[in-house]
């Protein structure tokens, strides 16, 4: 609670006033150290990812840290349309609130339910035409207590046998990653796209998932409903392969999302040669439209004389 005050308190005052992304980002270090060292809560087994297992403290620490970090800003980045945030923070709080449950953690399990019955009640008035609006202070809290549940569910899983329905959880990292898949992978895809241009990779621009979409010629509702759909597809997937492992597990999601967003690209290319065929279209039969008229005008003033 109070790792997540310090957050709350540097979003209000940014979305009152404005901040500088030093202090935010101050701010996000903090907090992740308060998690990290005081509250203990942090990563200790990758589940055999690049081959590491269990892990010193300090790396342990160090890593957590990175992890907030990188959650809450990639909340914070897809907060863009009207509802996205709100519905991948309502799925990811709805799916931890039934593994914490599962797991006999109530504490995790009433906190990530009241945290969904919140995002709820916030979506009713944050769907297109958008009322209310999240801001940087629900963003950040948001990608915060995601990173936090994230964390613990990992820890959770390593030593308690977490059975949903049918689907044993053996491979907690690898389920983890496909609940944060679409603000991770977003994040992962506009900074490395950004730093290849040789841009800053905070430097704001409208290349995110949801923009994409967008440029389709879809509505806010309309992306909002496909990136959770997407999302809700690759938590089933995850529980349907638990037997296949943490690795394999994360590899087999980045390949697919890199594979959507390839076609998702050449959706764009094709809907935009389209657009610039039609425009020219468009162009030309109104400059024969214009020409014909001209000679139109010519021809009866040369009968009336």
């Amino acid at each position: 609670m109070g790792a997540g005050l310090v957050l709350f308190m540097i979003g209000l005052k940014d979305d009152i006033i404005g901040l500088g992304p030093g202090i935010k980002f101050v701010a996000q270090f903090v907090s992740a150290c308060i998690v990290a060292m005081i509250a203990n809560i942090r990563l200790i087994d990758l589940h055999g990812i690049f081959g590491i297992y269990d892990m010193p403290y300090y790396a342990g620490v160090i890593l957590t840290v990175f992890f907030i970090v990188g959650i809450v800003n990639a909340f914070n980045l897809i907060d863009g349309i009207d509802g996205l945030a709100g519905s991948i923070g309502l799925i990811l709080c709805v799916v931890f609130g039934v593994l914490f449950y599962k797991s006999g953690d109530l504490g995790w399990a009433y906190l990530s339910t009241s945290l969904a019955g919140a995002l709820l009640g916030f979506l009713f008035f944050n769907v297109t035409p958008a009322r209310i609006f999240m801001g940087d202070s629900g963003s950040l809290l948001l990608g915060f207590v995601a990173a936090v549940l994230s964390i613990k569910f990992m820890n959770v899983s390593l030593t308690e046998s977490v059975l949903v329905g049918p689907f044993k959880i053996t491979s907690g990292l690898g389920l983890v990653s496909a609940i944060l898949i679409i603000p991770v992978f977003d994040t992962l895809r506009v900074f490395t796209l950004r730093i290849f241009r040789g841009k800053s990779p905070f430097t704001a621009d409208s290349n995110h998932i949801h923009h994409r979409l967008l440029s389709l010629g879809l509505s806010h509702v309309q992306a909002t409903l496909v990136l959770a759909s997407v999302n809700v597809v690759f938590i089933i997937a995850a529980l349907s392969l638990q037997g296949i492992g943490d690795a394999q597990l994360v590899s087999l999601f980045m390949f697919l999302m890199l594979s959507l967003n390839g076609i998702l690209s050449l959706f764009i290319n094709r809907f935009k040669r389209r657009e610039f065929i039609f425009s020219t279209n468009v162009a030309a039969s109104s400059s024969l439209k214009s020409e014909k008229s001209f000679a139109d005008k010519v021809l009866d003033k040369i009968s009336e004389n």
